[in-house]
């Protein structure tokens, strides 16, 4: 594909919502629509894909909250991975939103203390760098032409450079995928939305952790998504995305 077809090319994809009306008590329920979305206009963003584990040669050094999930695992290596790999094929670009140890994080800091009550995870020690939490697995790590955002609270914009990021590059579809689907991921998309954004989820590509009572179903992630086709954006799968890619890339 030429630079000028690249400029004026558009990835054709089916999104996914989920409608309210026209009551609470006798919904219409999902439907679909035919997304265009420019490809000078479009990025793909990786969430917090962070995290020693994914490789084949894990060493199971992560523990706790951050131990390697073998269905994220899964994700990783077989949806995420060559999602990426289609955006670069026809140009899209990819940027990652990624957790740090902000230097304005102290002992006094809400979210700190939320996390040690919570999680059992004190960020002022347990993400000192170098550290395997925050080191991205070989499979799906950033390289050279992608742009990272590194970021301390759950929002890859909160008092982060990521809406000049994206708007430098004249992004206004962002297609989305990573971790959690309710709580970072989550929260940028909402921030998304806020900025004129429009979100399409690659709804096979977000988990979330569950609670005892929701592991069967896994309805906490079901939750977060259904709340993004409600009241964020879209959603489509890996497998759409990566064959609306594939269209373009063979014109």
């Amino acid at each position: 594909m030429t630079t000028e077809s690249a400029a004026t090319a558009a990835l054709t994809l089916t999104g996914r919502y989920y409608r309210l009306y026209p009551n609470f008590e006798t919904p219409l329920g999902y439907a679909t629509e035919t997304l265009e979305l420019p490809l000078d206009r479009t990025a793909l963003l990786l969430v917090d894909v962070y995290g020693a584990g994914y490789d084949d040669e894990d060493d199971g050094s992560l523990t706790g909250v951050y131990k390697p999930d073998p269905v994220i695992r899964t994700m990783i290596r077989e949806r995420i991975r060559p999602a990426k790999d289609a955006a670069r094929r026809i140009g899209i670009p990819t940027v990652y939103t990624t957790n740090h140890l902000s230097p304005g994080l102290d002992e006094g800091n809400e979210w700190r203390n939320m996390s040690m009550r919570t999680c059992d995870v004190d960020a002022l020690q347990a993400w000192r760098e170098p550290t395997p939490i925050l080191e991205h697995s070989k499979v799906i790590a950033p390289d050279d032409q992608d742009v990272v955002v590194r970021k301390q609270m759950y929002s890859g914009f909160f008092e982060t450079n990521l809406d000049s990021v994206l708007r430098n590059r004249g992004v206004r579809n962002l297609v989305v995928v990573g971790f959690d689907s309710r709580i970072c991921l989550g929260n940028t998309v909402t921030e998304a939305l806020y900025r004129n954004y429009r979100v399409i989820v690659l709804r096979d590509c977000v988990r979330t952790f569950e609670f005892p009572e929701t592991r069967e179903g896994e309805w906490a992630n079901f939750i977060a998504i259904r709340h993004i086709e409600t009241n964020i954006g879209y959603t489509s799968t890996a497998e759409e995305f990566i064959q609306a890619c594939d269209r373009i890339g063979s014109q």
